[in-house]
């Protein structure tokens, strides 16, 4: 008896390579399809407008009835394949909860379904997605968004952010139907590791041979300086909160993001304060006592989740909240004159 299809639910979570790797299985599509690997062909390199569909995020709406179907066309795409192993991949699955996690599971009767999440220490996540949530309209101070994430706060943002980073709970959710070995954390190499790391373990996960493939991706989705960051959250509170989300969303990452590259140099890292640093520590350790005991699948170690203490250099930055009106106002004049002129 032939043994089941495998399909690797790639669910998250944001900020943790995501994008890379997703662009790494879009690139290889043909070349795992003749390794008996499925990427269906369901949106760009990524299958959010699947998630969008199952979800009905955009019903009753023009983007909603374009990808009203997305879902059902990914199922069968899948339901079709005669090879081994699929692969389907958004972050945005992590979001999902209780009937519509059943809802999206039984959309692959027969198949055996692993779980996949791809996790970063969260010394690097915290502040990574605040900027992460300013490219999507989001409008909280950095310091009042620290106060709710750290502090315990039950707000809008907290939920967000804790209901797609907190690894022990998100798969707490995705595995109550599944063997703890058919559920996968797969670690975010620390800064400094080789670029085609997190390809290697992902690849390992799914059964494939990483050099077959190739990896060499440019950066995808780049982090926000911390006066462009703040520039466009100021923008996001005065204007944005009319702009369809897809268009706005569309404008910063094929527009904004280059020019912000190509015009502010600014490196500084998001600043967290030793207090704040502390409590990420206490966080992160007992999150990662609770997965080792739950017995999933680790492939890279949960030791890269565990930050290694307290950085003075990063206690002592300049926060966004600290940059003026008369610097926001310098970073986005030379933003124009890019645009205007364009690159040289």
């Amino acid at each position: 008896m032939a043994e089941p299809k495998r399909v690797y639910l790639h669910i998250g979570a944001p900020k943790t390579g995501t994008t890379f790797l997703q662009q790494v299985l879009a690139r290889n599509r043909d070349a795992l399809g003749e390794a008996g690997v499925l990427y269906p062909r369901v949106g760009r390199e990524a299958h959010h407008s699947a998630v969008w569909s199952v979800r009905k995020t955009f019903q009753g709406t023009d983007s909603g009835a374009k990808f009203a179907r997305h879902w059902s066309r990914l199922v069968n795409e899948v339901d079709e394949w005669q090879g081994p192993t699929v692969v389907v991949s958004s972050e945005l699955f992590c979001f999902s909860r209780g009937g519509k996690i059943t809802e999206i599971l039984s959309g692959f009767p027969g198949a055996e379904v692993h779980i996949v999440y791809t996790a970063r220490d969260l010394m690097r996540q915290v502040p990574a997605v605040w900027q992460e949530q300013v490219k999507n309209r989001q409008t909280t101070r950095y310091r009042d968004f620290l106060d709710d994430v750290l502090g315990g706060r039950s707000t809008d943002l907290t939920q967000l952010f804790w209901g797609a980073q907190d690894v022990r709970a998100v798969l707490a959710r995705w595995s109550k139907t599944l063997e703890p070995h058919r559920v996968h954390v797969v670690t975010a190499p620390p800064a400094g590791s080789p670029p085609g790391l997190l390809w290697q373990r992902f690849a390992a996960v799914i059964g494939v041979d990483p050099d077959a493939f190739f990896s060499e991706i440019p950066p995808a989705n780049r982090s926000l300086s911390i006066t462009a960051a703040e520039a466009l959250r100021r923008y996001n509170e005065r204007y944005a909160a009319d702009l369809p989300i897809l268009e706005y969303r569309r404008m910063v990452r094929r527009q904004l993001d280059p020019a912000f590259a190509a015009t502010l140099d600014d490196s500084a890292r998001l600043p967290l304060t030793p207090a704040q640093q502390a409590a990420i520590v206490a966080l992160s350790e007992r999150m990662v006592k609770r997965v080792r005991r739950a017995g999933y699948d680790v492939v890279g170690s949960l030791d890269e989740l565990l930050p290694t203490g307290v950085s003075e250099s990063q206690a002592s930055s300049i926060g966004p909240d600290d940059i003026s009106d008369s610097e926001v106002m310098e970073a986005l004049l030379k933003v124009l004159d890019h645009l205007l002129r364009g690159p040289r």
